[in-house]
């Protein structure tokens, strides 16, 4: 599985760097930080994301939605603070 602070590509070759986890519902979120062209810091672009399988591949999409996004994103605050 992923961990925080590996690097990851998308199919569109953009890289981002994985900041945070959190497991809701039996399900890993990733928050996850596109790096900069020289690899060197990240930039202001910021995704939530989930890993999930389709036809024997591991796929990365993009959390969306105003429901699912106010349900998760507050676990990475609290997270922090536990």
């Amino acid at each position: 599985m992923l961990e925080i602070n590996q690097v990851i590509v998308l199919e569109n070759k953009e890289e981002y760097l994985i900041l945070d986890k959190v497991n809701y519902e039996n399900t890993d979120y990733y928050y996850i930080a596109k790096m900069n062209e020289m690899e060197t810091d990240i930039e202001n672009n910021y995704k939530l994301v989930i890993i999930c399988e389709k036809d024997g591949n591991r796929v990365i999409e993009e959390v969306t939605g105003e429901a699912k996004l106010r349900a998760i994103l507050p676990l990475f605050d609290k997270k922090k603070i536990n």
